[in-house]
């Protein structure tokens, strides 16, 4: 079953896309590379360019409880390892989510990012929105989302500190980042799939190696205490697909 998405927040980059994604293929080994990727290929060499493939990543495998929230046939849906506010991250709030509610959505394969999808694989954007759609229907799904933002937060307020100063400016941040999930808490269980929009993070603009789709609530009150940083270099994962599948098949 493929959903329909009418929130596009992120449409409207097809230029951008076509230049990331001929630019990927254009270098020689890039064929070869994903397919030692997804058949991890052990000894396999792969090429040094800019935010290139490597063997393994912390998506590679994933399976690490309680972040995985949902599992479907061929995709998960993981918690975001980041904290939602940028109260937590004065020093570089983009390392900060994109809001409240921010996970992702990944295949169990590995598959290294959308410029290297195919007319044979890109239907994995749809199976992670589908499986989206349907787990967020379930309010047990919604409270281990909440409980993981929540977690994200305690994490980030107990990493170890440099020095005492900064130990007391975490610990203040992360009261403060908690009074916001608790104010926002109360909402969240009004959202609607419509709420949600579905990005990527094309190379070299990606962080993990991996391919993993941004499930991100777009409402102003969602998103009031995290990050817009990423916004410019987000792609609706939607018109990252159609793009792939309008192109002949090689």
């Amino acid at each position: 079953m493929n959903y329909s998405v009418e929130n596009r927040l992120f449409h409207g980059k097809l230029e951008r896309i076509k230049e990331q994604y001929e630019d990927f293929w254009k270098k020689p080994e890039a064929q070869k590379d994903i397919e030692a990727y997804l058949n991890q290929t052990k000894g396999h060499q792969y090429a040094s360019h800019e935010k290139w493939i490597k063997c393994k990543t912390v998506f590679t495998d994933f399976n690490h409880a309680p972040a995985l929230l949902a599992a479907g046939d061929n995709v998960l849906l993981i918690g975001n390892h980041n904290s939602f506010d940028v109260t937590q991250y004065k020093e570089d709030p983009c390392k900060a989510g994109m809001s409240m509610i921010h996970i992702l959505g990944i295949p169990k394969k590995p598959l290294f990012n959308g410029v290297s999808l195919n007319h044979e694989n890109v239907s994995v954007i749809n199976q992670v929105i589908d499986l989206f759609k349907d787990s967020w229907e379930d309010p047990g799904f919604r409270q281990r989302v909440l409980d993981h933002q929540r977690r994200a937060i305690e994490n980030r307020t107990s990493a170890k500190p440099e020095t005492e100063l900064d130990a007391a400016a975490a610990l203040k941040a992360g009261e403060d980042a908690i009074s916001h999930w608790e104010e926002l808490e109360t909402r969240i269980h009004t959202l609607k799939f419509d709420d949600f929009t579905f990005g990527l993070h094309l190379r070299p603009d990606h962080s993990v190696g991996h391919l993993h789709v941004h499930i991100i609530a777009t409402p102003a009150w969602c998103r009031k205490y995290s990050t817009d940083k990423h916004d410019e270099k987000t792609k609706d994962a939607l018109e990252v697909r159609d793009f792939i599948l309008s192109r002949d098949r090689s």
